[in-house]
């Protein structure tokens, strides 16, 4: 008798201690993922089953974008990239003037100097930009911007990242930033193209890592002329 009593009283407080969650508006246990169980934070914040650790209604902050603030799964508000780093990227300080960027012609590989004259933030350092993961906490290029670009240079079709992608000039390893005055689409053919351009990014990234190269320098020469830099670096192999 005493113990059915004590399995009452258990299976009592479960039952309040149930309600009380669903009443908060949180996910039951059996339900919850994890944030690692997505690729991006919209992902997560349209399952809307993980913790919401500071209770902002924002799910997975620390994900990369696509971002969304939606609640209840519907909608999306792209976010400020979170992480370490967010608070203190500074402004984006171009490279040079951006005279038209309703018209632009591609030059090659090259991007047109008057649209996409390449753009870094202006407190990244390179301990930043040496921290694994800086990257992907940073990437945060919105929709309307990457169909802006795509129309400005009368891209009719978008890449995939097979056959291209819409780059950074200055590449986000070495402090770029994700406005529009950084980006430009890039196709993988003919050589030159998108594979060459994220080598020698990744050789630049190196070698700012391994106190070769000033960062700021690495950024000026990749957005004067990446091609030039990359037969400079590598030859034509």
């Amino acid at each position: 008798m005493a113990n059915d009593e004590r399995m009452l009283r258990v299976l009592q407080v479960a039952v309040v201690l149930a309600a009380g969650v669903a009443a908060a508006g949180l996910p039951s246990p059996a339900a919850a993922a994890t944030c690692s169980d997505f690729q991006t934070q919209a992902a997560a914040q349209h399952a809307a089953n993980t913790r919401d650790a500071d209770g902002d209604g924002i799910y997975c902050e620390s994900l990369p974008c696509p971002c969304s603030r939606a609640k209840g799964g519907t909608g999306t508000t792209p976010t400020k990239p979170s992480g370490r780093t967010s608070h203190r990227l500074g402004r984006t300080i171009r490279l040079g003037p951006v005279q038209h960027p309703g018209a632009c012609r591609l030059r090659g590989p090259l991007p047109d100097p008057g649209c996409t004259p390449g753009t870094r933030y202006a407190l990244v350092t390179r301990r930043d930009v040496c921290t694994p993961g800086y990257s992907s906490r940073v990437r945060n290029v919105r929709e309307g911007t990457r169909t802006a670009v795509y129309r400005a240079y009368g891209v009719r079709t978008t890449f995939d990242g097979q056959d291209g992608e819409l780059d950074h000039l200055v590449s986000l390893e070495l402090g770029g930033t994700n406005a529009r005055a950084n980006l430009f689409p890039e196709a993988a053919t003919p050589f030159p193209g998108a594979g060459e351009k994220d080598r020698l990014e990744n050789e630049l990234h190196r070698r700012v890592c391994s106190g070769a190269l000033r960062l700021r320098s690495a950024q000026r020469v990749i957005a004067r002329d990446w091609v030039a830099e990359y037969r400079r670096v590598f030859g034509r192999a």
